[in-house]
C-alpha cells in the first residue's frame, strides 16, 4: 500500500515501532551512502527511544563508513534473522532488496521509504515514495527534524552527519542537477548539530590510499566514446582489483571521475562482478537511463540507475550502446 503523506507515514511508522521490539533495517543490494547512511541514521533514532534495531546487509559494511562507526553498528544477513518489524531505506521492490530479501516475508510489518521511481512495490508493504526529495536520509530528517533537538548533542551530532553523508553521495557533493534549494535548506538545518560538511567530504569521497587511484588510473585509461563523443563507456575489471589489491566496494561511484567530460550525454560503467556479469551505472542529464536500467531488471532515477547484465562484455557494451542511442 502506497502512503502519499509524510505525517501519515510518520504516524503509522511510529505506531509499529512502539508496538514491536525485534526490529530489522535494510536496504537495497550494493548499498550506498544514501541507504546506509539513512539506516545507520535511522539507527540511532531508534536507540534513543530505547529501541535495538540491526541495520542488515549483504556483506560486510566498506571502511569508508568508519567514520560512521559503520562496522560495529551493522551485522551480516544469515538466515536464522528474524524480526517483526521490518524497514527498508532507499528501495521498495522485492528484487532490489537481494539477499536480505528472505527477512521481508516473516516480518508482521513492513514500512518502506524511498525517493526512486516506483516500481512494483513490496506485497502488504507501507510504502512513502517522493522523487522530488534528493535523498532517502532527507526524507528521513523531514520525518524527524523535530526529534533531534531533544536528543543528547552526540546523538543529534551522528544522525546529522549520516543524513548529510546521504546528501553528500546522491548529489556527488552537490554536482549532480538533483541539487535544488530543499537540499540546501536541509543542509543548512544540519549545520544546526556542529556537523563538518568539509571533513565529512574528505572521509567519504577524498580520502583514497595510493593503491585505490591507480584502480581508478586504470578505470580511466579504458574510456570509449561513440557518436562525436555523445557516449562515455569505461570498465573495472576482477584483474584490475587484484592486481591493486582492492576489494569490489571501491567500484562505487567510478562514473563521479569522468563526470564533465566535454560533449558527453550518457555515461556507463561497466563493472564486472562474475564472470560474463556486469554491474552496470548509467549517468545522464539527456535521456531516461532508468528506462534502460528497468529492461534488466534495474533501477534508480531518470538521471542515474543501475543493473546488472550477464554476457559477454563487448556483446553487453553493443546492447546497451543501441538502448541508449534510441533515446538520444
Amino acid at each position: 500500500m502506497r502512503i502519499k503523506e509524510l505525517a501519515i507515514m510518520k504516524q503509522h511508522l511510529n505506531a509499529a515501532i512502539n508496538e514491536y521490539d525485534s526490529i530489522g533495517i535494510i536496504t537495497h543490494k550494493t548499498p550506498d551512502g544514501d541507504g546506509l547512511g539513512a539506516s545507520l541514521a535511522m539507527q540511532e533514532l531508534l536507540a534513543r527511544r530505547n529501541k535495538k534495531a540491526d541495520v542488515v546487509l549483504e556483506e560486510p559494511i566498506p571502511v569508508v563508513y568508519d567514520f560512521l562507526d559503520g562496522e560495529r553498528r551493522t551485522v551480516i544477513f544469515s538466515e536464522n534473522l528474524r524480526y517483526d518489524l521490518l524497514i527498508i531505506l532507499d528501495c521498495h521492490e522485492k528484487e532490489r532488496v537481494g539477499r536480505c530479501e528472505p527477512l521481508v516475508p516473516f516480518s508482521q510489518k513492513v514500512f518502506a521509504l524511498d525517493h526512486h521511481i516506483q516500481g512494483e512495490m513490496i506485497p502488504d508493504s507501507e510504502t512513502y515514495l517522493d522523487t522530488n526529495t534528493v535523498s532517502v536520509g532527507a526524507i528521513l530528517f523531514k520525518m524527524f527534524e523535530d526529534e533531534l533537538d531533544a536528543l543528547p548533542p552526540e546523538s543529534a551530532q551522528y544522525i546529522a552527519r549520516a543524513i548529510y553523508t546521504t546528501i553528500l553521495n546522491d548529489t556527488d557533493n552537490f554536482l549532480n542537477a538533483n541539487v535544488d534549494a530543499q537540499s540546501f535548506a536541509i543542509c543548512s538545518k544540519l549545520m544546526k548539530y556542529n556537523i563538518q560538511p568539509g571533513r565529512i567530504t574528505e572521509l567519504f569521497l577524498l580520502s583514497k590510499p595510493a593503491n585505490e587511484m591507480r584502480f581508478i588510473g586504470e578505470v580511466l585509461s579504458t574510456i570509449q566514446t561513440f557518436d562525436d563523443d555523445n557516449i562515455l563507456f569505461i570498465d573495472s575489471t576482477y584483474e584490475m582489483l587484484r592486481r591493486n589489491n582492492l576489494e569490489q566496494e571501491v567500484n562505487n561511484k567510478l562514473t563521479r571521475w569522468v563526470k564533465g567530460t566535454k560533449n558527453v550525454k550518457v555515461t556507463v560503467c561497466f563493472q564486472e562482478v562474475n564472470r560474463n556479469r556486469y554491474r552496470l551505472s548509467l549517468r545522464s542529464n539527456y535521456i531516461n537511463v532508468n528506462k534502460i536500467a528497468t529492461k534488466y531488471g534495474g533501477g534508480g532515477h531518470k538521471k542515474a540507475s543501475g543493473c546488472e547484465i550477464k554476457g559477454n562484455l563487448d556483446t553487453v557494451k553493443q546492447t546497451i550502446l543501441e538502448d541508449i542511442r534510441e533515446q538520444l
